[in-house]
């Protein structure tokens, strides 16, 4: 089947409708609560006419595949999507972010690109498959998981549990504008942890003040130079302060307070080598500033990945995409983490990231998907799944 008849099967109306229920499910990560939008997610499935699978992972937190088998003939093909979201912040936005919100074009709400909207595309080009009749020669397998946005816990325990087996790609429909991205930085969470003396606030002179501490140890952190050797397509490393926590009274000096340090690497440095890194500034500090104690742990670590654009994969969806879109695309890489740090390293598959929504989108408020790439990107994974595994 090398023509497009296989588009007819989607429907443009419900695949906005179902991203927006989607969106109605508050699955904020912490704590994530994905669990009533697979049961949901599950139901639908079925409706439409796919075999889906809700995989329990702990309370109010669940897995949901769907597989559509296929005659062993070719490697199966993971279409991968997370269901939890980010908080909205305290920052007010235009439209209630668990509301889902048409204007014009735009559709507004936590989720709708990171990454709701992709998983709707995801689950219509299932459906459209199925719909076709035509026999595949290779499974598809549809993977919607809890926790991709703080430990991959759901890839992880899906991996685990076998129900991957025979997949030789993954398609991630996380939000790239429809770009198409070969590569993604590691994951370095460390926690730094900086120790005081307390003393009565009138007297500082009586105590050593961690949040001082921490002061320093965050200057340097700021200049740290990060290991890395130039990358084709991803960016220099990079830190974020994300969190501090300090003092127990205003009155007080505080004798303990705790950071921790986003860093994002580049293939060829491990978190080991980032954790011996800021060792070694901690230790220089503890030499040079009398009292100055503080411990580093690592907190969670994702490794940086990365494809051959040659891969057929790769291929296969580049052409589709720059069919659909009319322009030339070189494969490029992303700074953040996704699942695919998970299955491309365990499974030994190669990988590609192309979605609906704009990166720059994700975790800001009054985040949106344009209509009109949500649909681009169902048809586009389609295509993919059609020539990949159809044709």
């Amino acid at each position: 089947m090398h023509d497009e008849r296989v588009l007819r099967f989607l429907d443009p109306a419900a695949l906005v409708e179902l991203t927006e229920e989607m969106v109605r499910f508050p699955t904020v990560n912490p704590p994530g609560d994905e669990g009533p939008l697979a049961d949901f997610l599950a139901e639908e499935l079925r409706a439409l006419g796919l075999p889906a699978e809700v995989q329990p992972l702990a309370e109010g937190r669940a897995n949901v595949i769907a597989r559509l088998p296929g005659s062993g003939e070719r490697p199966g093909l993971i279409l991968s999507g997370h269901l939890d979201v980010v908080s909205p912040g305290e920052q007010p936005w235009r439209t209630p972010p668990f509301t889902p919100t048409l204007v014009g074009d735009r559709l507004y709400g936590r989720g709708t690109a990171d990454m709701k909207g992709g998983c709707a595309a995801l689950i219509w080009a299932a459906v459209a498959i199925q719909r076709c009749e035509q026999p595949l020669k290779g499974d598809l397998i549809l993977a919607l998981t809890a926790g991709e946005e703080v430990d991959s816990i759901g890839a992880r325990r899906l991996v685990e549990s076998g129900r991957l087996q025979g997949a030789g790609g993954v398609l991630i429909a996380e939000p790239t504008g429809l770009e198409v991205y070969v590569a993604e930085k590691g994951v370095v969470w460390l926690e730094i942890i900086t120790h005081g003396r307390t003393a009565h606030g009138s007297m500082p002179e009586l105590g050593v003040n961690a949040i001082s501490q921490m002061a320093e140890v965050i200057r340097r952190l700021e200049t740290l130079a990060l290991p890395a050797r130039p990358h084709p397509v991803l960016s220099p490393p990079s830190l974020n302060i994300g969190l501090i926590q300090g003092g127990v009274k205003i009155n007080v000096v505080p004798d303990r307070c705790r950071l921790e340090v986003d860093i994002r690497t580049l293939p060829g440095t491990t978190s080991q080598d980032v954790l011996r890194l800021v060792q070694g500034l901690l230790d220089d500090l503890a030499r040079q500033r009398p009292g100055f104690a503080a411990e580093v742990r690592l907190l969670q670590e994702r490794p940086p990945v990365e494809t051959s654009p040659a891969a057929p994969l790769v291929q296969t969806t580049l052409r589709i995409v720059q069919q659909r879109l009319g322009r030339t695309l070189t494969p490029g890489g992303v700074p953040y983490g996704t699942d695919g740090s998970v299955y491309a390293p365990l499974l030994g598959i190669p990988m590609v990231i192309c979605g609906p929504g704009r990166a720059e989108l994700a975790h800001q408020p009054d985040e949106y998907v344009e209509v009109p790439a949500l649909l681009a990107a169902a048809e586009i994974y389609t295509l993919v799944i059609r020539d990949l595994l159809v044709a």
